[in-house]
Formats: structure tokens, C-alpha cells, sequence
């Protein structure tokens, strides 16, 4: 299936989201895998995201990778920034010649009540409770959105950033929520810096992302 979702903000930045629903010997075909993954429906997505790279950026070789340190994949000459994600039967993508990019994409589910205090602090909750409008954050289809929704951006946060050891439950905290621009505000202790970050829901998922800053 084709992209099903995406934003072009600007003509320096790409978003888009694409359906699995080929066999993983289409992504087989298209793309040339840089390591081994056993598991099928695992390699499927991980295949996914890198045709989906490529369909935003037709004339760049995957042969032109790197792996940094923290196992974040970069582009050897610095071309352009991206990042990737995949979840069920879904990736997405990211691509930006202005500067770093974080994306994530995360299916909502009763789980998410389970792990909160594991990504939020107290005092994140009672931003998202007051910022969301929610009653509480114990159970609900909303209160699991919201929370999957933080737990994901705070993904695309590290994801932006780039390197290993980040305590996102102390390192990342939420400092305000605008809905009407779907946009969560954070305060990133290791660099000193508050990050927005933008969120859209997609078939049922949450997708964030951090972009340049204009």
C-alpha cells in the first residue's frame, strides 16, 4: 500500500507514515538489508522504513549509512537528517535538511497505564492530566492516548538527540500542552533546552515528531 499519511511543513522537511500490507519479499526486493533479522515481521518493518526513506529520498543509497555509537543511523556526508520508526504493521519517516529530526509511532492500548510512572513523573502527570483535561489517568480510551502520545514523544525527543542513557523520566519533562497546535512542550535537562514536539493520530497510532526549529 502507498504512503498513507504525510506533511511536507516545509520545502527542507518531509513526514510520512506508510501501511505494511506488502509480503516481505517486496521490501526484499526494493531494499538491501544492512544486517541480519530473523524474525519475518520484524525484518518486514525494518525494511518498510527504509523504502519509505527512499521514497522521500529517491536519489540517496542506503550504501551511504553509518551507524553512530548509540546505533543511530546517520547519513556519512550530512546531507540531510532523518529518523525512522515502525510499530504493528506501520513505519514511518522523517526527513530534513535543516537540522536533527526525531519520529516515533506507538499504538495505544491498556498497557500504557501499567508502565506511566517508568516515562512520567508525578509532576509530568499533572501537566498531562491539566493540559489534556482528563479526569484522570487511570483508565480510558483518551487517558491511553494521551499517555501513549507523551510516552512517544519523549521517544522522538531521544531519537532527536541522538545518544544513549537518557532517563526519560527524569531527563524529560513535560512542560505544557497546546492541542490546538498538537504540540507538547518539553525541558530536555542534557542539553538545557525545551523541544516541541508535534503529534497527528494516525489509523489509531500515535505519531510525534521533533523538527528543526524555524
Amino acid at each position: 500500500m502507498p504512503i498513507i499519511f504525510q506533511q511536507n511543513p516545509t520545502s527542507q522537511l518531509q513526514i510520512a507514515v506508510w501501511h505494511i500490507s506488502e509480503p516481505l519479499s517486496f521490501f526484499e526486493q526494493q531494499v538491501m538489508a544492512e544486517r541480519t533479522i530473523e524474525h519475518p515481521q520484524v525484518r518486514a518493518r525494518h525494511l518498510a522504513a527504509r523504502h519509505l526513506l527512499l521514497q522521500l529520498r529517491p536519489s540517496f543509497s542506503l550504501s551511504d549509512l553509518v551507524v553512530a555509537d548509540s546505533g543511530k543511523p546517520l547519513v556519512a556526508d550530512d546531507s540531510f537528517y532523518f529518523s525512522l520508526s515502525h510499530c504493528a504493521n506501520h513505519a514511518a519517516a522523517i526527513v530534513s535538511t535543516a537540522g536533527p529530526v526525531g519520529i516515533d509511532l506507538e499504538p495505544s492500548g491498556d498497557r500504557i497505564f501499567r508502565i506511566r510512572h517508568k516515562f512520567l513523573s508525578d509532576e509530568d502527570q499533572a501537566c498531562l492530566q491539566a493540559g489534556a483535561g482528563l479526569l484522570q489517568l487511570q483508565e480510558g480510551t483518551a487517558a491511553a492516548q494521551w499517555l501513549t502520545r507523551c510516552w512517544s514523544a519523549k521517544e522522538s525527543i531521544y531519537k532527536w538527540h541522538g545518544a544513549s542513557g537518557i532517563d526519560f523520566r527524569e531527563q524529560i519533562r513535560l512542560e505544557k500542552i497546546e492541542p490546538l497546535k498538537k504540540t507538547l512542550y518539553f525541558f530536555f535537562a542534557p542539553t538545557g533546552q525545551s523541544v516541541q514536539v508535534i503529534y497527528e493520530r494516525v489509523q489509531g497510532m500515535e505519531l510525534t515528531w521533533v523538527q528543526p526549529s524555524a
